[in-house]
């Protein structure tokens, strides 16, 4: 792909995520009105306890897409066994939820927050990563269109069954959260229908070889993948247990706002990644400098973007954002640079992705993990919510300095040219 055709597929997935982000973003002014900050705490307690059953759900296994439709597969059987293993590993820990829901009862009771959350979340995360599958096919292959059309519509009859039930029915964060698991079912129905009909389900199209390679490659993905969505989410937990739910609410919508970052980044990352990889295959030097300069330049640009729009924050919680959630607004800068910062450690870890070097990209998220942990507990302790985002963007400091650092032993680029 040439420059003009990496810029093209980096602007729609942009503004494909910008659309489909945009649409929770203005439903905030409504559910910062309607819900309480304890019902926005629930909503977002949710959708963390979900980003820690992701990775467990089929062993991570829906992230070796990714890597493998740059290799010699044969597409069919691999998302076969793909989708297979999903949904065997997937039912499994349903079932033993389902089993144990006495005792997260009991433990979750105690926090005001329902038992039989744990349930809901499990089928909301495996239809979700069925969804993913064909979401993931779209993005390396570059259907950007259908990619976008996918996530918008999901999002948009997601939140719009959100606005009946919560301002229409007047329900509390239920009416939040039942649309979300309605419509995850709904859309992992239709994307393996799709996938069938483009003959890309067989069934007979398991294979035990695919199974090996993939969970070779994306088991270790799962302490990484647990140990970003605790660095994403941990506070909100050392929060609900040491401040209370209505702080999580508050920080809640002010961690938000600031995750407009993340929006830019995933953007940029969707694209850049087939790309790079190509790129990489030709191992040539003029291609690795020119890689290293958009790295460099890209660098800067998200560190001013996120200053840029900190300036806009104090609009936005005026126009946007009810009034009992206006103390999180302190949190929003933190958050801005944690994930502009988040972004450069995705630059520098697709080259241990690229070399499937995923045993080394888990003990560096664990590693920043441990230390998130002892510093959310610290900092929340003496500077209270603030502490949270104070947290995040150390933490997310000292990752992309840990992996900036093992990237470039194990994989050599020009970074000492001038740019």
């Amino acid at each position: 792909m040439n420059n003009k055709g990496l810029f093209k597929n980096i602007s729609l997935f942009t503004f494909f995520n910008l659309l489909n982000s945009g649409i929770p973003f203005l439903l905030l002014p409504f559910l910062t009105v309607y819900l309480s900050p304890e019902d926005y705490g629930l909503v977002d307690i949710f959708y963390n306890i979900y980003l820690v059953a992701m990775p467990v759900i089929g062993l991570s296994v829906v992230q070796s897409i990714s890597r493998f439709y740059f290799e010699k597969i044969n597409l069919g059987p691999f998302l076969t066994t793909v989708l297979v293993i999903l949904c065997v590993i997937g039912f499994i820990i349903t079932v033993l939820s389902t089993l144990l829901s006495s005792v997260f009862s009991d433990f979750l009771s105690g926090h005001n927050i329902p038992g039989h959350f744990i349930l809901i979340v499990l089928l909301y995360t495996l239809f979700s990563q069925v969804s993913e599958i064909l979401l993931l096919l779209w993005r390396v292959s570059y259907k950007t269109v259908q990619y976008g059309i996918f996530r918008v519509c999901k999002t948009s009859l997601d939140l719009g069954l959100s606005l009946v039930l919560v301002i229409g029915l007047g329900m509390d964060w239920k009416g939040r959260v039942f649309p979300q698991l309605f419509v995850a079912i709904l859309f992992g129905i239709i994307a393996v229908i799709i996938l069938y009909r483009k003959g890309l389900l067989l069934k007979d199209g398991y294979s035990k070889e695919y199974r090996k390679e993939a969970l070779s490659f994306s088991t270790p993905l799962i302490f990484h993948s647990l140990g970003s969505s605790l660095l994403g989410f941990s506070d909100r937990f050392f929060i609900l247990f040491m401040l209370g739910l209505s702080d999580v609410g508050i920080y809640s919508v002010g961690y938000q706002v600031g995750m407009v970052m993340s929006l830019l980044q995933n953007s940029f990352n969707q694209a850049w990644v087939p790309y790079f990889y190509q790129i990489l295959k030709k191992d040539q030097i003029q291609d690795k400098i020119k890689i290293v300069k958009i790295t460099y330049v890209y660098f800067i640009f998200i560190l001013i973007v996120a200053l840029l729009f900190y300036l806009t924050t104090p609009f936005i919680y005026r126009v946007f954002i009810g009034k009992e959630f206006e103390s999180g607004i302190s949190v929003v800068l933190w958050i801005l640079l944690g994930y502009a910062v988040l972004g450069m450690y995705k630059m520098m870890v697709n080259y241990l992705f690229y070399l499937k070097k995923t045993k080394i990209i888990a003990f560096c998220t664990v590693f920043t993990v441990m230390i998130n942990l002892i510093l959310n507990y610290v900092l929340i302790t003496n500077n209270g919510i603030v502490g949270a985002a104070q947290a995040t963007l150390i933490s997310f400091v000292i990752l992309f300095i840990v992996v900036f650092v093992i990237s470039k032993r194990n994989y050599k680029m020009p970074w000492l040219l001038k740019v």
